[in-house]
């Protein structure tokens, strides 16, 4: 019984220990969360709100003035409650936005430190008289040598009426400022709020684009009119090639020293499982574990750092050309880089400790296996066992094997 009780109390703390991490929180039901104006117009949308203390719920916002909130628990905890917006008869062109927001009671939030509080929106866009359109930007997708991709612009029509046809002019600029092409794109209509990206077929074989980086500069046209102002973007032209960029330039005699290479590509995907091969001075080979170079983003590129651990025993000191291999998608490169081994200690690898929220919940699940082990163990010990009396007279008989 002791021991049951031991457990019990170091279960108890570990569930103590573990941080209360709370706070509260606001949905809707349903997805609609923006629609444009329309005069009069009326919507009623429901919420939830969920917490264990006590938590208000209010409106904010522009729009706030032509809303009813319906609480049917005011200051209780988790709960749904509705919202009426009902629309005046005029609103600027524009956004406009109705925020409900649940906060959690100050009486409540005394013992934590602070207000926990939370906000979602409800938008509203009152279009603009006649055509509106708005440029957002220059749609690019990198590529690779020899290869052909979209581009083109990306516009929003804000305005009440549509907009008979859109296109974009679109000049190529290579590293020193030359313009290699211009391209026009193919002419579109753009209904009132709708969202375009109008485009036409970049060819780097065409304009013979070498390997590098290119600016993007597009003017958007509408009905035969200049908008007035240009966007700007980048396009990178790559190829699958992963280059090294940097390594760790000295390590210490006698020791095992951590050695990072880190490596970059221009390629327009992922590349994976990339590692390495060094070779070391004393005709020994290091292969690395793999990594991942993942893209980025448009107009960047992909960069990563591989780890490996060098053994320099036996090493003298002094400076050594060293080849690193990279090896990528059934191919690879060498890059000859400089290594300085010298004199001193290297610092202590430590491999770092981890502990999240699953590592806890593991430990806990076992400490709880243990705990229910033992609980059965003494009180089964305690009960003694169970003894069926019709069979209690029956020959006790050897397992056949």
């Amino acid at each position: 019984m002791r021991c049951l009780t031991f457990f019990s109390l170091v279960f108890l703390a570990l569930i103590l220990s573990i941080p209360n991490i709370h706070a509260v929180g606001i949905g809707t039901y349903g997805n609609e969360k923006s629609f444009v104006f329309e005069a009069g117009m009326e919507k009623t949308f429901m919420f939830y709100i969920y917490d264990n203390k006590k938590v208000s719920a209010s409106l904010e916002g522009d729009l706030a003035e032509y809303a009813i909130l319906k609480d049917p628990n005011l200051d209780g905890n988790s709960r749904n409650i509705e919202v009426t917006l009902k629309l005046p008869e005029y609103l600027e062109p524009g956004s406009h936005t109705l925020y409900v927001t649940a906060t959690q009671s100050l009486g409540e939030a005394a013992t934590v430190g602070g207000i926990a509080s939370v906000r979602t929106g409800i938008t509203v866009f009152a279009l603009y008289p006649g055509k509106h359109p708005v440029f957002y930007g220059v749609a690019t997708n990198d590529l690779n040598l020899n290869e052909k991709t979209s581009i083109g612009v990306h516009l929003i029509n804000e305005g009440e009426e549509t907009i008979d046809g859109a296109s974009g002019i679109l000049t190529i600029y290579d590293s020193n400022n030359t313009v290699i092409a211009i391209l026009k794109t193919e002419s579109q209509s753009v209904k009132p709020f709708e969202t375009k990206t109008i485009t036409t077929i970049l060819d780097a074989a065409l304009y013979n684009m070498s390997l590098g980086n290119y600016r993007v500069i597009g003017n958007l046209i509408y009905d035969g009119t200049d908008i007035g102002y240009t966007k700007e973007n980048t396009l990178i032209v790559g190829s699958m090639k992963v280059d090294i960029v940097e390594t760790t330039p000295e390590v210490y005699v006698n020791s095992t020293n951590k050695y990072k290479i880190s490596i970059s590509s221009d390629w327009s995907g992922d590349i994976d499982n990339v590692y390495a091969k060094i070779t070391m001075p004393n005709g020994r080979v290091v292969k690395t574990p793999g990594v991942d170079l993942i893209k980025p983003g448009q107009g960047r590129k992909a960069a990563a750092e591989i780890e490996a651990y060098l053994e320099t025993e036996g090493i003298a000191l002094g400076e050594y050309n060293v080849d690193v291999t990279l090896y990528y998608k059934g191919q690879s490169s060498t890059k000859t880089v400089k290594l300085n081994v010298i004199d001193g200690k290297a610092p202590e690898l430590e491999k770092a400790k981890l502990i999240t929220p699953m590592t806890t919940f593991i430990g806990i699940s076992v400490l709880v296996i243990i705990f229910l082990g033992v609980y059965f163990l003494v009180f089964r010990k305690r009960k003694g066992p169970s003894i069926d009396t019709k069979k209690s007279n029956e020959d006790i008989r050897p397992p056949t094997l």
